[in-house]
């Protein structure tokens, strides 16, 4: 069968990637003898236009359409990617056939499941992994019958206007899963926007799945709690493709976190050495002692950068949002960071759960201490990033402690993004301490507040609501 699928992100802001869920599904069909068109909308000119000739041109007999982000996740500027997401949407369904069936699907979807088939008055999509859902949808399809009673993976709206979500389907064996249909992206399209070398990034995903408890965090949502991880063979298979074929020379490890098993970035950092695949590459990182002295190889392998999630230096904050590490955690791996020159961008998040003056200053004097190499990645030389507040995502420890707080009403709908600020900080209060610690440290950039924002994030400061939010 024909299958065309819309990665239907147009978010333009700090990072633009290639849609690597859509090359997963795109690959998985493709190997099942199914034709396969992927449009990427993000850095279209036209999508209107391009929309109607690939319909045109393919004539698809399945539409998929992936939604991967929401919103920026910053207060209180806030970018809402949803709502050209949607436009787009509804373009498909007003000049698509009434008898195609179009799926929805993605990680922003998943979150927002039930959410985003209201608001669009659309009646299906797929929660979670979706290759194998696809593949039983076409099957159902074929045989003329409804998709909606796979056991796994879809979401519906009935016709008593009632919703239905299936457990999702998760893919154990991930090295079942063939590489992603890059191919079928512009990959040269693509470059890492905060990079001052203007290289062009390339994105892998080493696993599936995470077990921390974060409490405003919606990895585990749509990933699950149980970690899936691809071979350190599979993955140089690619990074090796990537390289030779692409020409693509830098990647970013996209998992939620890369550093989850000691072992298994051993032998990824390894099989690269081993390969001496010729790349620089980044991902986001956990600050965890217990991986410190495996920093060398990873240097050797070629990271020159990692997103280092400290989102506080305070004990008592860590303990609110259920991180397990410490402060000595991070002040560590920076350490290591500093004296192999491995560049960081420190994710700090304020206003959690019982956060107060004190708790803000205690982790900003705390962050002011530690040495932070500066090389060629994060432009402007910005190597610290400040959320202010946690944005609330349904499914998650945070939505319920927000009600508590009364931060947020029982069942309110979360599609529009809301941020949760402790009640025992007052919001005027917090603006004003980032203000002045920014002022003071001209690497530290508060996108929400528009402090110090480089370039990637200068649309930021700008807010162009009439692009975003008509």
């Amino acid at each position: 069968m024909r299958v065309l699928i819309f990665s239907g992100s147009r978010e333009l802001v700090h990072v633009m990637v290639p849609p690597i869920g859509e090359a997963y599904i795109a690959s998985y069909l493709l190997s099942k003898g199914h034709e396969v068109m992927l449009r990427d909308l993000t850095l279209s000119n036209d999508s209107k236009n391009d929309i109607t000739k690939a319909i045109d041109d393919f004539n698809p007999q399945l539409i998929g359409i992936s939604i991967r982000n929401i919103d920026s996740t910053t207060y209180p500027a806030n970018l809402f990617f949803y709502l050209p997401a949607k436009r787009i949407i509804q373009y498909i369904k007003e000049i698509a056939e009434p008898d195609i069936p179009i799926v929805l699907g993605g990680a922003g979807f998943s979150i927002f499941s039930e959410e985003i088939l209201r608001d669009l008055n659309h009646d299906i999509g797929v929660v979670g992994d979706g290759e194998y859902v696809f593949i039983e949808i076409l099957k159902h399809i074929k045989k003329d019958e409804d998709p909606r009673k796979i056991e796994k993976g879809v979401c519906f709206i009935d016709g008593k206007g009632n919703y239905h979500q299936k457990p999702p389907w998760r893919v154990k064996n991930l090295d079942d899963l063939p590489n992603p249909a890059r191919e079928l992206v512009d990959n040269n399209e693509y470059i890492y926007c905060m990079n001052k070398t203007g290289a062009i990034w390339g994105n892998v995903q080493t696993k599936r799945g995470c077990p921390h408890k974060c409490i405003y965090c919606s990895y585990r949502y749509i990933e699950g709690s149980t970690v899936r991880y691809r071979s350190p063979k599979r993955i140089a298979d690619e990074l090796e493709f990537i390289v030779n074929n692409l020409g693509i020379n830098n990647v970013f490890f996209v998992d939620g976190v890369l550093n989850l098993n000691y072992q298994n970035l051993k032998e990824i950092c390894q099989e690269i050495i081993k390969r001496k695949i010729d790349l620089k590459w980044g991902a986001n990182y956990d600050p965890n002692k217990e991986f410190v002295d495996l920093m060398p190889l990873m240097k050797e392998s070629g990271v020159t950068h990692l997103d280092t999630g400290f989102e506080s230096l305070s004990e008592e904050i860590l303990r609110n949002i259920k991180q397990k590490r410490t402060p000595d955690d991070a002040i560590l791996t920076s350490k290591r960071c500093f004296d192999l020159e491995i560049e960081q961008l420190i994710h700090i998040i304020v206003g959690g759960p019982d956060e107060t003056v004190e708790t803000v200053r205690a982790s900003f004097n705390q962050l002011e201490t530690i040495e932070n190499f500066r090389g060629e990645v994060w432009e402007g030389d910005n190597d610290v990033v400040i959320f202010s507040g946690m944005r609330i995502y349904p499914h998650t420890p945070l939505q319920r402690i927000a009600v508590q707080d009364g931060v947020l009403k029982n069942g309110e709908n979360l599609l529009k993004p809301k941020f949760y600020i402790s009640p025992k900080i007052k919001e005027f209060d917090l603006f004003q301490i980032i203000r002045e610690y920014c002022e003071k440290n001209s690497g530290w950039f508060a996108p929400g507040i528009g402090l110090n924002n480089p370039e990637g994030f200068n649309e930021m400061g700008q807010i162009q609501f009439a692009k975003y939010q008509n």
